[in-house]
């Protein structure tokens, strides 16, 4: 969903001062936020952004392995 359709569906409560101070959304809307958010809060960590910087330094040096499908990967990690 883009921000313009975010923006179309949500309604704005207004204070006194007629500045907003709520809004109101969509229930489907609300849970793609939280999950986003929930996903940054992941992404954010500092042992993920230390495993990504590992991750990339592996494929940098060539230490990575393939797979043709799934089941070999499986049976790579049963190994």
């Amino acid at each position: 969903m883009t921000v313009t359709e975010i923006e179309k569906k949500a309604k704005l409560i207004t204070g006194k001062s007629g500045k907003p101070v709520e809004v109101i959304l969509p229930y489907n809307i609300f849970k793609h936020l939280l999950e986003l958010e929930r996903s940054m809060e992941i992404f954010s960590r500092r042992e993920t952004q230390e495993s990504i910087k590992r991750a990339k330094e592996d494929i940098k040096h060539g230490r990575v392995k393939t797979f043709s499908d799934i089941t070999d990967a499986f049976k790579w990690l049963d190994k």
